[in-house]
């Protein structure tokens, strides 16, 4: 297994970024790859920090790429034109430098909570890219999240990155789904049942099965908005990912 921490000056962002890769050591040169988001006040290392990411790389034969986030919200804002770098930058700069197939279908991406809500906004927006997404614990509603007494984003923080009604409507998932084509793209959603935004993604879920049909599944499961939900469950992804 190769562990790769990255860090190169981007374009976009002008500074340097860093992003944490694991590669199975059986010399493909188009590996199938997850693109795994992490949550607000995390980094690239996190998913390895409360998950063994390189025994499931090695399980289910994957490059798994694990990039800093920057409490972004994986949105474009004045500070951070953070979704316009991952999709024009990252991306097309990781399958450059590494031995990772750049199709669509080879390409799948994953988040939880911050990182489940990019997962489903990469995602969706970018087919072409990605042909499977699997949110965890997502905050399935900015606004609801915005205004929860249990989210962990102090408002004026989440206010400096939607700092505008339109850009608010413009990123709420629900507006997402509104402006886009259903497509072939296959989508795994979870969320813990004792989750402080279970509500919000119950009424996700709906929205999601209207829009993709048989293309799209709920898992239930049980816990709240933890690593303890999250580390039970990210081997069913993977291993829904590889079928």
């Amino acid at each position: 297994m190769t562990l790769l921490n990255t860090s190169f000056k981007t374009n976009y962002l002008h500074t340097y970024f860093k992003t944490t890769i694991v590669i199975p050591d059986t010399g493909k040169t188009n590996y199938k790859a997850v693109w795994l988001l992490h949550g607000y006040t995390a980094d690239d290392t996190t998913w390895m920090r409360n998950v063994n990411i390189e025994q499931l790389a090695s399980k289910y034969d994957l490059a798994i790429i694990m990039p800093e986030g920057r409490n972004a919200f994986y949105t474009d804002s004045d500070f951070i034109p953070y979704y316009s770098f991952f999709i024009k930058e990252l991306i097309p700069k990781i399958q450059d430098l590494l031995p990772i197939s750049s199709k669509s279908e080879d390409n799948y991406i994953s988040g939880v909570s911050m990182g489940g809500y990019g997962a489903l906004k990469f995602g969706l927006e970018n087919p072409d890219k990605f042909s499977r997404i699997a949110a965890m614990s997502p905050v399935a509603d900015i606004e609801h999240f915005r205004n929860n007494s249990k989210s962990p984003m102090p408002i004026n923080t989440f206010d400096t990155i939607f700092d505008s009604p339109e850009k608010l409507y413009d990123n709420q998932l629900a507006n997402i789904l509104k402006n886009i084509d259903s497509n072939d793209q296959k989508i795994l959603h979870l969320c813990g049942d004792a989750d402080f935004m279970h509500e919000d993604n119950i009424v996700l879920k709906n929205q999601l099965t209207d829009k993709f049909k048989a293309n799209y599944t709920w898992m239930p499961v049980s816990g709240d908005h933890s690593w303890t939900t999250w580390s039970t469950n990210i081997d069913q992804v993977l291993d829904r990912f590889t079928k």
